[in-house]
């Protein structure tokens, strides 16, 4: 363990954390559209390097939706909107309908909620690392659908 004052030194992989970071902010655009578009929540997500996943609800099960949704996000990539992040009373974030989707999780005791924006698209309280503009995700590349129940929907997706 470490003692208070104590150096330490610490390596970082680079590659593997900026992979992260554009499979963390893709996901937040993916989240953003299919809220906007069809007002799916999501419901469970997995971030990794080789490909991410997210779960969401949506009554009706259309592949080719989803798939156009999926191009929206790339062609917003190309739009290169800056993603930033700030913080935010908890209970003036808890007033703006936007950022509820994930602000309720996080533990009351949090005072001040971390805001990830991604400019004209997106506002969630997050706490994750991203990229700083959404140039840097490259294309989002659709790998699988997949119905998981009555409502629930499930994607996978990879970066190139």
């Amino acid at each position: 363990s470490f003692g208070k004052g104590q150096s330490v030194h610490g390596e970082l992989d680079w590659e593997r954390r900026h992979r992260l970071m554009r499979m963390h902010t893709a996901g937040h655009l993916l989240s953003a559209i299919l809220y906007t578009k069809v007002n799916a929540r999501i419901t469970g997500n997995q971030i990794d390097v080789d490909r991410s996943r997210m779960d969401f609800n949506l009554e009706a099960f259309d592949r080719a939706q989803i798939e156009g949704f999926v191009q929206e996000a790339n062609s917003l990539i190309q739009k290169d909107a800056a993603v930033k992040t700030y913080f935010m009373e908890r209970e003036e974030a808890l007033k703006r309908p936007e950022l509820v989707k994930l602000a309720e999780a996080f533990p009351p005791a949090e005072k001040q909620l971390r805001i990830v924006e991604i400019e004209g698209i997106d506002k969630q309280a997050d706490g994750g690392l991203h990229v700083q503009k959404l140039s840097e995700i490259g294309t989002i590349q659709l790998l699988k659908l997949e119905n998981k129940g009555k409502t629930n929907r499930r994607l996978y997706y990879d970066l190139q």
